[in-house]
């Protein structure tokens, strides 16, 4: 059986820090803040399945934290929001399994009435089906 970490590759996308409110970061595979960015899943041998995971820490009175995961076919061009997470006004973590559909990829955090720490990351799948069975 293939060791697990052969067919896993994980990105810290929003690196950790305490973000105001009305800030949206937008994930880029080096993990750059402030700036429309998206992930070439052509980068990454098109996973089959992700993890998208977020961790929130300090959170002031009020403050909220809204994820939503974005995709696209072309570069620049992510116009379909595949799915929007729970929305986290407390220390916590959310994990969503996501299955991309389209080349590019972007997860959208946008803090909303006051401060929010958290990090997003991404664990991709490699597997693939139609393998040789439990060794493959």
């Amino acid at each position: 059986m293939r060791d697990l970490a052969e067919n896993l590759t994980g990105l810290c996308v929003i690196r950790p820090d305490l973000r105001a409110a009305a800030n949206e970061q937008n994930a880029i595979a080096n993990g750059a803040h402030d700036t429309a960015g998206e992930i070439d899943l052509a980068d990454y041998g098109y996973p089959r399945k992700m993890l998208i995971v977020v961790s929130v820490g300090v959170v002031a009175a009020g403050g909220t934290l809204d994820i939503d995961i974005e995709s696209g076919t072309a570069t620049g061009a992510l116009t379909n929001t595949d799915a929007s997470l729970d929305q986290m006004d407390a220390v916590g973590e959310q994990i969503y399994e996501y299955k991309p559909i389209r080349r590019f990829i972007n997860i959208e955090a946008i803090v909303g009435t006051n401060d929010v720490t958290y990090v997003v990351g991404i664990v991709m799948d490699h597997s693939r089906f139609g393998g040789r069975g439990a060794d493959d």
